[in-house]
């Protein structure tokens, strides 16, 4: 198992497999998520001076993830170029979106070079999976634009024969006790006998990185407009956070610390407002280290949130919902194979704007979360439904019997 950068996803993801699979003899090679454009060029260098003896056994299997350079790994020890390689695939550098500190030619020549890594990684690969349509229909298109671009002309066929070795297969989630859901003293809305919650503060969730690509400018708008309009909540704001954040985090403690927010007029005018008086209040701030404790918190809150720029799969969204959490999520990029339309709000790219549209959608939400609606089915992400996909492809590629 070669996980080039072990982000929390990539690790979640390769130690459940892991443990779902334990008769197999894991070796497991990875490397901390640091020094992104550094990682994805040298991880094979890294790995041949420091782990040459342990490369040079024979395996059945190489597993890596798409930001692992296998091609380059492949030739500098002999023995795995003979060795099947299942690429597996939690993102592509094809559909990031650009922030300002990204528009450098060195930014440029950085994404060029990881995506040169992953053409590589899939013209050797004996099998490639992606974690969703979006990811597996977005890395194709983009390594047909690549080649477009290049003063050599490619064959078409050459994609062609990527996409034929591809396939969709989920990151599956770990399994959630729901009947542990708002316990005795911790409930955030109490239910009446008739399946109706009775009014209470709507217990809101962000959960992810803090980071460009999460959309915190879309985020700040929409707490701005939310604590105008009479909704009773709270904003609990977690998710991994870096030693540079946005700046638009500073201005969200600074407006749910204060409760101050821009002029209700656009709630208004959209006909959204309401009379009931109400500052959007502040609740869990910051990265939640313990696992207990943060689904914990999955499983006290009401509705999570997405304003993401981009999003793969979107296992924050996927994990609050499996705890019992409602969707508010953007009618782009993974959400929609996901969920039905009653959880999608329009995107704009306008944070403005955007923000209406959340609030609009989130009070049809709220109105559904008070009627005792339940949370979206998401069997198909368990690992009782997908066990027997992933035996079946570490069967396939190994060609080994389990």
């Amino acid at each position: 198992m070669l996980s080039a950068y072990d982000a929390l996803s990539h690790r979640y993801w390769r130690q459940q497999l892991e443990a779902q699979f334990p008769n197999i003899s894991w070796t497991v090679l990875a490397l901390a998520p640091r020094h992104f454009s550094y990682r994805v060029r040298a991880n094979p260098l890294v790995w041949y001076s420091q782990h040459r003896a342990t490369l040079a056994q024979r395996f059945d299997l190489v597993i890596a993830t798409s930001m692992a350079d296998v091609a380059t790994l492949r030739g500098l020890v002999p023995l795995l170029a003979a060795t099947p390689v299942w690429l597996y695939c939690h993102e592509n550098q094809f559909d990031y979106p650009d922030s300002k500190a990204q528009q450098s030619e060195l930014q440029r020549g950085n994404r060029l070079q990881a995506q040169l890594v992953f053409l590589y990684n899939c013209l050797c690969a004996s099998a490639i999976s992606f974690n969703s349509n979006y990811n597996k229909k977005t890395a194709l298109a983009g390594l047909r634009k690549l080649l477009d671009k290049f003063p050599d002309k490619f064959d078409a066929a050459l994609i062609k024969e990527i996409e034929l070795r591809s396939d969709v297969l989920p990151v599956p989630l770990a399994s959630f006790d729901v009947r542990q859901r708002h316990a005795p003293g911790e409930s955030m809305g109490t239910a009446t006998s008739s399946g109706k919650r009775q009014p209470g503060l709507l217990q809101l969730l962000w959960n992810h990185r803090w980071e460009y690509d999460k959309g915190p400018e879309h985020l700040l708008a929409f707490a701005s407009l939310l604590s105008q309009s009479g909704v009773p909540a709270t904003l609990h704001i977690v998710g991994q956070q870096f030693r540079d954040k946005p700046r638009a985090f500073d201005e969200l403690e600074k407006l749910l610390d204060a409760g101050q927010a821009s002029s209700p007029a656009a709630l208004m005018q959209a006909g959204l407002a309401s009379n009931r008086p109400c500052k959007l209040q502040r609740g869990r701030w910051g990265f939640v280290e313990n696992m207990a404790d943060y689904r914990k918190l999955l499983m006290q809150c009401d509705v999570v949130i997405s304003t993401a720029l981009h999003d793969f799969q979107g296992l924050a969204i996927l994990e609050a919902c499996a705890a019992g959490c409602l969707p508010l999520l953007p009618n782009r990029l993974v959400y929609p194979e996901q969920f039905d339309a009653k959880w999608l709000y329009s995107w704009h790219d306008d944070p403005a704007r955007n923000a209406l549209a959340m609030c609009e959608r989130l009070f049809d939400i709220e109105r559904q979360w008070r009627d005792g609606c339940e949370p979206p089915q998401l069997q198909q992400f368990t690992w009782r439904t997908l066990h027997a996909r992933y035996a079946a492809k570490l069967e396939a590629v190994s060609g080994c019997s389990l």
